[in-house]
């Protein structure tokens, strides 16, 4: 007799309508569908989670501090190269995440670019060096495509 895939040792022969692993008693969750594992019956992360004030404040916080800091930095040293610059925005672009509590989306995409424009700005850096931190932070965070 086949055993629960999370409790090694009991026999079980359900199993979960979705995934197929077998579980016990412990483990179903009635469904209109049937029985499911913990897993497969957690329900899905809402795309629409809101960024609360303290949040975004955060996210605004460190994303202005790594995108003015580094822009200035890269003004002042001199070379703004495309990989430079790519990775400029995705630090950005992590600290901004990170500020706001792992918060991806539009938001907290907008408020990195923003960092990463104002800190290009002031540390006069070129259109394309801009351009390229931008892309680095879309890369990292995202600008809400199924994330």
């Amino acid at each position: 007799m086949p055993e629960c895939s999370f409790h090694p040792g009991v026999e079980t022969e359900v199993s979960c309508t979705e995934c197929g692993r077998y579980i016990c008693q412990k483990d179903m969750v009635s469904t209109p569908v049937g029985y499911k594992c913990p897993e497969c019956a957690k329900p899905a992360r809402s795309e629409y989670v809101l960024v609360k004030p303290r949040q975004l404040a955060g996210a605004v916080a460190l994303g202005l501090l790594s995108g003015i800091g580094g822009g200035l930095v890269i003004g002042l040293v001199g070379f703004g190269f495309f990989f430079v610059a790519l990775a400029w925005g995705a630090l950005v672009g992590e600290a901004t995440r990170r500020g706001s509590g792992g918060h991806r989306g539009p938001v907290i995409a907008t408020v990195a670019g923003g960092s990463v424009v104002a800190g290009g700005l002031l540390g006069g850096l070129g259109l394309i060096t801009i351009v390229f931190g931008v892309v680095g932070v879309v890369a990292t965070v995202g600008w809400g495509w199924g994330r």
